[in-house]
């Protein structure tokens, strides 16, 4: 016997039909809200930039906590980077590049204050030193940099989303062992944009 077809889903089939069509649909729109979104380099603080707080220290001399926000630098002096030598070394080792006198055979303490977007993803610190440095973030030691011979590149760390403020305080002691020092670093991230 021939049956007619049902012209309606009955209620329950209809609901959840509905339901999985909209848990099918809801990642479409994230990926495709996603594909929209992309990432530009932006720079917190460049190369050769100014406003640094420096002192230089014997190797063995002792700065207690001059990496930490609240450490007072006042009595420092104010320079721009590059720090070094100008003469024998490595490349940037000229007057192009060596802004700031940094002395042979002794340590250079710096610090700059970098404002980050609270957006900013992957923040990096990136830069050369001749020969080794300690890097801070708020004072939290994020790398030991061991360049050797002004190895560009040797320093190069992400700093953790948790440390993280508004107001940042960056701060390095570079080491040198003799023959020339070079210090130059700067600080990138990432912000997240519409596509175009």
């Amino acid at each position: 016997m021939f049956k007619r077809p049902l012209r309606f889903l009955p209620t329950g089939l209809a609901a959840g039909s509905l339901l999985a069509a909209m848990a099918l649909s809801v990642p479409a729109l994230a990926s495709t809200s996603s594909a929209r979104m992309r990432q530009t380099a932006l720079t917190a603080l460049g190369y050769n930039s100014t406003d640094w707080r420096y002192i230089q220290v014997p190797p063995a001399a002792d700065e207690p906590l001059f990496y930490e926000r609240s450490f007072d630098d006042s009595g420092w002096r104010t320079g721009q980077e590059g720090f070094g030598t100008v003469g024998a070394g490595c490349s940037w080792n000229n007057p192009a590049h060596v802004k700031t006198p940094w002395a042979v055979n002794t340590d250079i303490l710096v610090r700059h204050w970098v404002h980050i977007p609270r957006d900013a993803q992957q923040v990096r610190i990136q830069g050369t030193i001749d020969n080794d440095a300690q890097v801070y973030f708020n004072g939290h030691l994020l790398q030991t940099a061991k360049s050797g011979n002004c190895i560009g590149g040797a320093i190069n760390v992400v700093v953790p989303a948790n440390y993280l403020e508004c107001c940042n305080l960056l701060a390095i002691r570079g080491h040198d062992y003799g023959l020339a020092t070079y210090l130059n670093v700067e600080v990138t991230y990432l912000k997240p944009t519409p596509a175009a």
